[in-house]
C-alpha cells in the first residue's frame, strides 16, 4: 500500500515538474514597430522575414508584431504592452526608441528589450545592436568602383566616376558612411574620382534629381542614394543619364531594375533571428552596444535575379570575395575608412 502511494506521488510530481518545465520554456517576445504595418516601410519586409525564420526554428517562441502608428502615439501603445506583463522580451527598432524606453522604465524598470539600428547604453535592460555605416559605405564604394572600372557598364574606364548623395550632413554620414564609400572606390579603383553632395533635406526628389544629374554629366557611373524620399530623383536622374543607382538598408532592386542595380542591405532578418536565439540560451548582454557588420551577416549585397542580370558576372565576382576577405578579417575597413578621414 505505501509503495503504491509513494509511486502515486512520484508520478504527480514528475506531471507537475514536466507542466512547469513547459511553462517556463515558452517564450514571448513582441516586435514593437515604431510606424505603420502595411505600408511603404522598407524595414517591414525584414522583419517579417526574421519573424518567420524564428517561428520555423523554434516551436516555443511565440512572435507579436505590433503597430507602433504615429510617433506621437509610441510610448502610450509601448506602455500598454509592457503593462500587460506578457512578453519575456520586446525588440524594437530606430532611432526615436531610446527615450521612450526611459521614460517607461520609471515604471516598469524589469522589462526587457532589444533595440535594432539605434542604442541606449545608459540603459541597463537594453541591448542595442548598431548597424557598421563604416562597411555599409564600404561595399557600396566597392561595388560603384566595380562598376566605374568594368569595360562593360563604365562611363569612361580612362577616368571612373563614383558619387555619394545624402539627405543632410550628420555624423554617420561625416565619419562613416562617406568615408566608408571613398575608401571602397579607392580600395577597388584607386583611380577613382568619388563625387559629393548634399541635398539640404530629406524629402526633394527634385533638388535630387538635379545633383544627380549634375554627377552624371561629370562622368559617374554609379551614384549611392542615401536622401530619404530624394531618392526617386535619383533614380529618375540615373534613368534619363544611363546611369546607375545603388541602394541601401534594404533591396530596392525590384523598384527600377537595371537603374537599381545593387542594395547594400543592413539585414534586420539575420539580427532579429541571432538575438532571439541569444536570448533563449540566457546570453544577451544586457545594457551593452554590439557594433554588427559583415561578419555577423548584418551587412551585404543583396543576392537577387534583378543583380545577376543588370551587374556583370566579374564583378558580382570581386563583390563576393571582397565581402569574404572582410568576414575573414583579411580586410580592415575600420583602418581603411580612419585612413580615408585622414586624407
Amino acid at each position: 500500500m505505501e509503495s503504491r502511494i509513494g509511486i502515486s506521488v512520484l508520478i504527480t510530481l514528475i506531471i507537475v515538474f514536466c507542466s512547469f518545465g513547459t511553462a517556463q520554456d515558452e517564450f514571448d517576445i513582441a516586435l514593437f514597430f515604431p510606424g505603420e504595418l502595411g505600408g511603404v516601410n522598407p524595414i517591414e519586409p525584414p522583419i517579417r522575414e526574421g519573424m518567420e525564420r524564428v517561428s520555423e526554428e523554434f516551436e516555443n517562441v511565440t512572435l507579436r508584431l505590433v503597430e507602433g502608428g504615429p510617433a506621437s502615439n509610441w510610448e502610450s501603445t509601448l506602455m500598454a504592452l509592457v503593462a500587460s506583463g506578457q512578453y519575456e522580451l520586446i525588440i524594437t527598432f530606430t532611432d526615436g526608441m531610446p527615450q521612450v524606453i526611459e521614460n517607461i522604465n520609471a515604471l516598469f524598470p524589469e522589462q526587457r528589450y532589444v533595440l535594432l539600428d539605434s542604442a541606449a547604453p545608459e540603459l541597463e535592460n537594453v541591448y542595442s545592436v548598431v548597424y557598421s555605416d563604416e562597411e555599409l559605405g564600404f561595399l557600396a564604394g566597392v561595388v560603384a568602383g566595380l562598376l566605374a572600372a568594368d569595360e562593360e557598364t563604365s562611363r569612361d574606364v580612362a577616368e571612373p566616376t563614383v558619387g555619394l548623395l545624402a539627405g543632410t550632413s550628420y555624423p554617420q554620414m561625416d565619419l562613416r558612411i562617406h568615408p566608408g564609400f571613398e575608401a571602397g572606390a579607392a580600395f577597388v579603383a584607386p583611380e577613382a574620382q568619388a563625387l559629393y553632395a548634399v541635398v539640404g533635406d530629406w524629402n526633394n526628389p527634385n533638388r535630387a534629381r538635379d545633383l544627380a544629374l549634375n554627377m552624371f554629366s561629370r562622368g559617374a557611373t554609379a551614384l549611392l542614394a542615401v536622401t530619404g524620399g530624394g531618392d526617386a530623383g535619383i533614380h529618375r536622374a540615373a534613368a534619363e543619364s544611363d546611369g546607375y543607382v545603388i541602394a541601401v538598408n534594404t533591396n530596392q532592386n525590384d523598384l527600377q531594375p537595371g537603374v537599381i542595380v545593387a542594395s547594400v542591405l543592413k539585414r534586420l532578418d539575420n539580427t532579429i533571428f541571432n538575438v532571439v536565439e541569444t536570448a533563449l540560451a540566457g546570453e544577451l548582454p544586457y545594457g551593452t552596444v554590439e557594433t554588427a557588420g559583415i561578419a555577423s551577416d548584418a551587412i551585404s549585397v543583396a543576392q537577387d535575379e534583378h543583380y545577376e542580370e543588370h551587374v556583370p558576372q566579374a564583378v558580382r565576382e570581386e563583390v563576393t570575395r571582397i565581402e569574404e576577405a572582410v568576414r575573414a578579417g583579411e580586410i580592415d575597413v575600420t583602418q581603411l575608412v580612419e585612413e580615408q578621414l585622414q586624407q
